[in-house]
């Protein structure tokens, strides 16, 4: 009986100690994996930063090149018809 007994507990320590060691591991994995995300995060930042300043530029070249049309239509039409837009 007591030869059961020491095989029972020799098997959960091992156990025990096979479960700590993954968990061990399981937590580095883990904090390897979150740093990984902030930095990949971190640089979707700045892409999304980058592209709404281009964006944001276009966008104002192309109210300036609108503006300008504008005056020009203004100025033909009054070229053609001899007066002034209201």
């Amino acid at each position: 009986m007591s030869g059961e007994i020491i095989a029972i507990a020799s098997v959960g320590i091992a156990l025990a100690g096979l479960i700590l060691t993954s968990n061990r591991g399981l937590r580095h994995d883990i904090t390897q994996l979150r740093t990984e995300f902030r930095q990949d995060l971190a640089r979707t930042e700045v892409r999304q930063r980058d592209d709404i300043k281009s964006l944001s530029d276009r966008v104002g070249r192309l109210e300036h090149g609108y503006a300008k049309l504008e005056g020009l239509i203004d100025g033909l039409r009054e070229a053609i018809a001899g007066r002034t837009s209201t």
